[in-house]
């Protein structure tokens, strides 16, 4: 046998690696991609299915105004934008979300509070471009939580000389305990 036949042969990795490298690198790039879409769908319809979502799109599909602008059927996006944040009975939600329909395509822009099992929206607005923004809550948004609402007129209250604190009164002129004062408010 002459000398060149007998050169060693070549193992399946040095006679396989040009088809391996590609077709490895491809099915993990593929793989991450659809592990991204499964974590991308549930959450997508776990956010859907939170009573805020659900409640904001109700009254978007259901006011006159947005009907008439975007047309029927009303339809929301895939991206939902912004985030929900809930525990126990607490809560606040700052999103956005697509709304397409045949005449028109909006976004209809969401803030909340929950305070118990009621979600109470500060922002309930559908934009669509060229037009008037639509305010679903009527011009009366709820007040932010932890707030003290005051009444629209407060009753005229004379304030106090600037060099006299309350209590600061001197000994003489202080009243004795369990005698009534009137005050005018």
């Amino acid at each position: 046998m002459p000398e060149s036949e007998m050169a060693p042969r070549q193992g399946w990795w040095g006679r396989n690696w040009k088809w391996v490298v590609p077709t490895g690198c491809l099915g993990l790039l593929l793989s991450c991609g659809c592990l991204g879409a499964l974590v991308f769908g549930f959450t997508y319809q776990a956010l859907r299915g939170t009573g805020v979502f659900v409640e904001a799109l109700t009254q978007a599909k259901q006011s006159p105004e947005v009907r008439q602008t975007l047309g029927e059927p009303i339809e929301s996006g895939m991206m939902l934008q912004g985030s929900i944040q809930s525990q126990n009975d607490q809560g606040s939600a700052n999103f956005s979300v697509p709304l397409k329909g045949p005449k028109a395509d909006g976004t209809l822009l969401v803030e909340a509070y929950k305070n118990g099992d009621e979600w109470k929206f500060t922002t309930l607005q559908v934009e669509v471009p060229g037009r008037p923004t639509i305010d679903l809550l009527g011009g009366e948004p709820a007040p932010p939580p932890d707030t003290v609402p005051f009444p629209d007129s407060l009753p005229d209250v004379e304030p106090l000389p600037e060099d006299e604190e309350p209590g600061d009164s001197p000994p003489e002129e202080q009243e004795p305990e369990g005698d009534e004062k009137d005050i005018e408010l």
